[in-house]
């Protein structure tokens, strides 16, 4: 089995990650360069410099590679080679900044994405407060402190995997950007708004006075934009590791062929961390 070949498939690495027909439609490539629903298409993320600094950072790769071709053809031995020269672009303390405030943005949408959150307060008899026009009583307290811890661990994520040169969690960094803007009048009704530079503003009187169900809906429930971004941080936050680990552990090739990436759980070949 060659070394670039996919477990259980019939196809290689290189038509796995380049070939945006038939069925590898859906790949890492066609994900960031294809057209129709995705990240690439937003016109907003283009202009605010996101994407060039992912086309850099993909560039500086295929660069990189061709350069050690070269060199390699010339009959050096000193060359890093391609996996090396990309390990060594972003340091282990980087990396686990990112896992760090991937964690905090997770955490932060658990308890948002709580539907308890969100019950009417109660008297010690169990009965439900009501206010003086007969309205419904939140822990509203409770709610702005989630939604502030949100906005703070959302804003230091953004930062932290925004100074990364690894093409995997920038693709991941910019979901999460495409899925905010594209919430940003729901967002804008509790008080939040999206800054120039990605980050996110929260107006605490708006907030307060914000619909509850407003909230819920956009934080709780499987398919709600908390889900997404809870997603996408997940992900970014294990790839962190994974690749810190491996920047600072090594990697080796197993003996099918598969490209192994130590200290990660779950599946070891390359595949699954693009």
């Amino acid at each position: 089995m060659s070394v670039f070949s996919v477990s259980g498939s019939n196809n290689d690495f290189y038509s796995m990650f380049f070939n945006t027909s038939g069925s590898n439609k859906n790949n890492n490539a066609a994900s960031i360069f294809g057209g129709g629903n995705t990240a690439i298409g937003d016109m907003s993320l283009i202009k605010s410099g996101a994407y060039k600094k992912l086309l850099k950072s993909y560039y500086a790769t295929v660069k990189e590679s061709d350069s050690n071709s070269n060199s390699k053809s010339s009959g050096s031995s000193s060359t890093m080679t391609t996996a090396q020269a990309s390990a060594a672009k972003d340091s282990a303390g980087s990396l686990k900044t990112v896992e760090t405030d991937a964690s905090a943005l997770v955490s932060s949408l658990k308890e948002l994405g709580n539907r308890s959150l969100y019950k009417n307060k109660t008297d010690d008899s169990g009965n439900k407060i009501l206010g003086e026009k007969g309205e419904a009583v939140y822990d509203t307290e409770k709610i702005s402190s989630a939604v502030k811890k949100y906005v703070e661990s959302y804003n230091s994520f953004i930062e932290s995997s925004g100074k990364l040169n690894s093409t995997s969690i920038l693709n991941k960094t910019l979901d999460v950007i495409s899925n905010t803007r594209k919430n940003a009048g729901l967002l804008s009704d509790i008080g939040i708004t999206i800054g120039d530079d990605n980050k996110l503003k929260l107006d605490e009187t708006k907030l307060g006075k914000a619909k509850m169900t407003t909230i819920n809906s956009l934080f709780a429930g499987s398919g709600s934009y908390g889900s997404t971004v809870y997603s996408r941080a997940s992900a970014s936050g294990r790839l962190a590791n994974s690749t810190a680990y491996a920047n600072t552990h090594g990697s080796s090739y197993t003996y099918r062929g598969s490209y192994s990436m130590l200290g990660t759980t779950g599946s070891n070949s390359i595949s699954g961390y693009m």
